[in-house]
C-alpha cells in the first residue's frame, strides 16, 4: 500500500511541479488582477484540470494509449497541431511595450 502511495505521489509531483504554460498563465493572472477573486476562476479551472490529469494518469490511461497504436498516433498528431498553432500564434504576436 505504501509503495502504491509513493508511486502515485511521485507521479503527481512530476505532473504538477514542472513550470509550464498553465503555471505561467496562473502567475500572470495573479499579477494582472488586484483582487484574488478575479483570478479565482483561473485557479479553480487549473486545479480541476490538474486533478483530472492526475486521476487519469494514476488510473492507467497511458497504458491504454500505448496499447492502441492508432490512438497513440492520434495523440501525437493532435499534440503536434496544437504546438504548431501555439508557436505560429506566438511568433506573429506583437510585443507590448510599456
Amino acid at each position: 500500500m505504501l509503495t502504491a502511495f509513493l508511486h502515485g505521489f511521485i507521479l503527481s509531483a512530476g505532473l504538477i511541479l514542472p513550470p509550464g504554460a498553465q503555471n505561467v498563465f496562473l502567475i500572470n493572472q495573479g499579477a494582472n488582477h488586484k483582487n484574488f477573486i478575479h483570478a479565482l476562476p483561473a485557479v479553480i479551472a487549473a486545479g480541476l484540470s490538474d486533478t483530472l490529469l492526475i486521476v487519469l494518469s494514476v488510473a492507467g490511461v497511458s497504458l491504454i494509449i500505448l496499447s492502441v497504436p492508432a490512438l497513440q498516433l492520434g495523440m501525437y498528431i493532435i499534440g503536434f497541431i496544437f504546438l504548431t498553432y501555439m508557436s505560429i500564434s506566438l511568433w506573429f504576436t506583437k510585443a507590448e511595450t510599456a
